[in-house]
């Protein structure tokens, strides 16, 4: 007795075709999934600069509201650094005048905000790349604050009153 081999032989595999068909199908599903996940990846970049962004102008701009409220005088000078003398205190009884102001004195190429006191530059906020303190009225101050990072840029305003003005 005969047996017919060929004809069992063809019903075990996959033709040439179906598995061209197969390989172009998960193809597309495999682009299609790595383009979301790219899409997600930058998405999520773009959120985390813009929160940075708002953290660093949040955190400098709280810091210098704080030292143009207890301080005794205030001066913006060269449209570009501000110099506070704190009140005197228990803790500071003959204060000294401190200054803030932005440069890039870590040379990593991102401008921070500076707090200068008795000779030492102490960094606040990294990526501030603008800011003006203008006196309203006496006392009273506009502090406007810019930071940018990659491309998301976030600012910060507020006005602030001086406590201890005469």
């Amino acid at each position: 007795m005969q047996s017919n081999r060929w004809s069992n032989d063809q019903k075990n595999g996959f033709t040439l075709l179906e598995v061209l068909f197969a390989l172009v199908i998960s193809g597309i599903l495999l682009i299609t999934s790595m383009r979301l996940t790219t899409d997600q990846w930058r998405g999520a970049r773009v959120f985390k600069n813009n929160l940075e962004a708002r953290y660093s102008v949040m955190t400098a701009g709280r810091t210098v509201s704080d030292a143009i409220r207890m301080a005794e005088t205030v001066e913006w000078i060269k449209d570009y650094e501000l110099r506070v003398l704190p009140m005197p205190s228990d803790v500071n009884p003959i204060p000294t005048l401190d200054s803030y102001f932005i440069d890039d004195l870590d040379r990593d190429g991102t401008k921070d905000l500076y707090w200068g006191h008795l000779g030492v530059s102490q960094p606040l906020a990294s990526y501030t790349s603008r800011w003006i303190c203008t006196e309203v009225k006496p006392g009273l101050w506009d502090v406007y604050l810019e930071a940018s990072v990659d491309g998301q840029i976030v600012t910060w305003r507020t006005v602030i009153r001086q406590r201890a003005y005469l």
